[in-house]
């Protein structure tokens, strides 16, 4: 069931689109949180197309399937001017304008089969169709028209926290991610300084020229492994990622697509997923965001198919986010009434100590299995929980989705944030595959 996700967007007078952030469209005064998102057709013309307005390029469209949005949108409102191209077969060009007035299709258009359609139910994605007909031949080529450099995809993390150094580490799905050696599970891929940042290429080392076809990065995250409270202190481990070690770390997690090329241009085979999980639990606050102001979507496969929701996410604007607290995580160890035996609430104690000290937070499930719980399979939707509609169960009801670990990690402890196994609806977003990321830790409560 899709849940309401999005918070209130501030229409603006001019949208930036993703790749090239510069302005594509004029609005009336009235301010939206709709968006308009470009639909080609899969045959009769040919990728790439190069968007234009007032002779710049503004986007750059590589498949049918691209999630890629002209910015945001006003019906009846909404005036907006594009000319887009494409090369034929014999190296021809082809291009048609595609014209928006009053949030309408403009007689002017050229584009055959130019159409608005309107969301789906609960969306707020319109889209610009056109039919699978070719684009009239033109004598003149568009100016400079340049592709997108998906080589360079990066995310940075950055130590806001309030220690010394912090570790970083990656867990890759090695078998998922064939020949790639950025797939490792390095519990210290990186030391960073507070107040220091260091970055992920995920196609390469920044140094080397990418892999043909372009690598990409599949069901992989990243966590906070350990951390020093001073220089001369000793790393304090944490997030139990280590073999035969308790699961409890925050985790960031992405899918990046490989981008092979295709017709002699880059072409991505999906958008990038972003998520940050406390599905094993949480030992670290982070939030996570676009580099540069981005659109992003709750998406049903494939791209641009029943786009449930869409939103404009950047610096200002996070993704995701989760303070880490102690105090709650020690509400969330109370089960409610009726669990087990007897009416007496159930106390699971999931918080984790060094010397004492909060270290962070176990999820029920990473309870149960450290505990060898009998009912370890409820709380992380395993054996007969295994898909989304047995691991949800009733109001009142105990397992994954009604433990107070997950009540209590609503806003404003955590926003978007995936926090039982079946809860990705609430902060998987998947954004334009060129999309790089700031993850900024100890930016909450820790």
């Amino acid at each position: 069931m899709f849940r309401s996700f999005l918070r209130s967007f501030k229409g603006t007078l001019c949208a930036a689109l993703l790749t090239f952030s510069l302005p594509v469209c004029a609005h009336a005064a009235a301010t939206t949180t709709s968006y308009l998102m470009w639909q080609l057709p899969g045959s009769a013309i040919s990728f790439p197309v190069y968007v234009y307005q007032n002779d710049t390029q503004v986007d750059y469209l590589y498949a049918t399937t691209q999630q890629a949005f002209l910015g945001d949108y006003a019906p009846g409102a909404t005036n907006a001017n594009f000319i887009l191209y494409y090369q034929d077969s014999n190296a021809a060009w082809h291009g048609c304008n595609m014209v928006l007035t009053n949030g309408q299709i403009a007689t002017t258009t050229t584009c055959p089969g130019a159409v608005i359609n309107k969301p789906v139910a609960n969306s707020n994605v319109y889209t610009l169709a056109m039919g699978a007909i070719a684009w009239p031949a033109i004598d003149q080529a568009p100016t400079n028209p340049t592709t997108v450099d998906y080589a360079k995809r990066k995310i940075t993390f950055k130590n806001d926290t309030q220690y010394a150094q912090i570790r970083i580490g990656e867990h890759c799905t090695v078998s998922a991610n064939p020949d790639n050696s950025n797939c490792a599970n390095n519990l210290n891929l990186y030391e960073i300084a507070k107040g220091e940042s260091a970055t992920f290429y995920v196609d390469g080392d920044g140094t080397t020229p990418a892999q043909t076809p372009l690598a990409g990065l599949t069901s992989y995250g990243f966590t906070v492994t350990a951390y020093k409270k001073s220089a001369s202190d000793d790393w304090v481990e944490t997030g139990g990622y280590g073999k035969g070690e308790t699961p409890y770390a925050t985790k960031i997690e992405f899918t990046h697509k490989a981008v092979p090329i295709k017709n002699g241009a880059p072409s991505p085979e999906g958008s990038t997923n972003f998520d940050i999980s406390a599905v094993d639990g949480y030992n670290i606050s982070v939030t996570g965001y676009p580099a540069k102001p981005t659109y992003c979507t709750y998406t049903v496969p494939p791209e641009n198919s029943n786009i449930l929701g869409a939103g404009k996410y950047g610096p200002d604007i996070f993704l995701a986010r989760i303070n880490d607290s102690e105090k709650t995580c020690q509400s969330s160890s109370q089960l409610p009434q009726g669990y087990n035996k007897g009416d007496a609430p159930v106390k699971w104690d999931l918080t984790v100590t060094s010397n004492g000290k909060y270290q962070g937070c176990m999820s029920p499930c990473s309870y149960a299995k450290v505990n060898n719980d009998s009912n370890q399979d409820l709380f992380c939707c395993a054996g007969k929980y295994k898909s989304s509609k047995t691991c949800d169960q009733a109001t009142g009801v105990i397992g994954a989705n009604n433990s107070t670990y997950v009540t209590n990690l609503a806003p404003p402890v955590s926003t978007h944030v995936y926090r039982f196994a079946y809860d990705d609806a609430i902060g998987d977003f998947a954004c334009p595959a060129q999309t790089d990321f700031m993850i900024i830790f100890g930016t909450g409560n820790d």
